[in-house]
């Protein structure tokens, strides 16, 4: 596959998945961190829950780079690798139904369904030490986390990021933890917390504050994560469906291994003017 840039930056564009929003460019940024702080702001920018753009990998298809909101790196993002494969086929990148793309959490594989995408997640990771936790985690347990003088029951692993899982009866009870549950000296470079409700064994509502951003529409890896968690511990069947504040996904997990399927769109493109010729 031949990918070809050029260093000026004429235009960016924005899409969403499920809510979940994303500036993204064919250009590599100067200094992709500053760059996304600025563009992302939703005050002073144009406002996105990350900056996506793609570069040649010599391991799959295409590199996917992410950094969130606030100019940190993320290894990888569910939602955000779906808008990222829409725009390749839209701006003519890629065209095969199945892509191979290339993040920091490995290899994610995504495949064009009709109008949907689905990505195969791969393996959770249970086995956490340092910097994830404040600790060593051999399997998965339930931690019971105090916040704020609130006993928080909550389970850990990693699915292409670090996720936190919070069952609850409804998913806005814990909104005023949320911020102090991602903070908490037991993740020292914090955590991804999805509250999810079980609605039965097929449904799942789940609300995710995402470190980098806060409050998401939609997290995909949190998402999936929550599932597999839910059929691990035998509440839910192998396929669900959930409902984010932006929208649905369908969740499966297959032997051992979680496939996320759900839609990207196209927002606009904008031609820039008055961006640092330094970011």
């Amino acid at each position: 596959m031949l990918l070809i840039w050029v260093r000026q930056m004429s235009s960016i564009y924005k899409y969403h998945a499920t809510g979940n929003d994303f500036i993204l460019t064919k250009t590599i940024p100067v200094n992709p961190n500053a760059f996304a702080l600025k563009v992302c702001d939703r005050h002073f920018g144009i406002g996105a829950d990350g900056l996506i753009y793609p570069s040649v990998s010599e391991i799959a298809d295409i590199k996917m780079n992410y950094y969130n909101a606030d100019g940190t790196i993320a290894p990888m993002c569910g939602n955000g690798i779906r808008a990222f494969i829409k725009f390749l086929n839209d701006q003519n990148m890629i065209h095969e139904n199945i892509v191979k793309v290339e993040t920091l959490a490995g290899i994610m594989i995504v495949e064009k369904i009709d109008e949907l995408y689905e990505v195969n997640m791969g393996k959770p990771v249970v086995d956490l030490q340092q910097p994830d936790i404040d600790g060593t985690q051999k399997e998965l347990i339930e931690y019971y986390l105090n916040v704020n003088n609130q006993v928080i029951p909550s389970y850990v692993f990693n699915l292409g990021t670090l996720h936190t899982i919070v069952f609850v009866d409804d998913v806005n009870q814990y909104d005023h933890l949320a911020n102090a549950l991602c903070h908490h000296p037991f993740f020292p470079n914090r955590s991804n917390i999805n509250f999810v409700k079980v609605v039965d064994q097929k449904h799942l509502e789940v609300k995710t504050y995402e470190r980098g951003v806060g409050w998401s529409l939609s997290c995909g890896t949190g998402s999936s994560a929550s599932q597999y968690l839910s059929y691990v511990l035998n509440k839910t069947k192998e396929e669900v469906c959930i409902d984010v504040p932006g929208g649905k996904l369908w969740i499966k997990v297959f032997n051992g291994e979680v496939y996320m399927k759900g839609p990207a769109t196209y927002i606009a493109k904008i031609e820039m003017s008055g961006i640092d010729e330094n970011l």
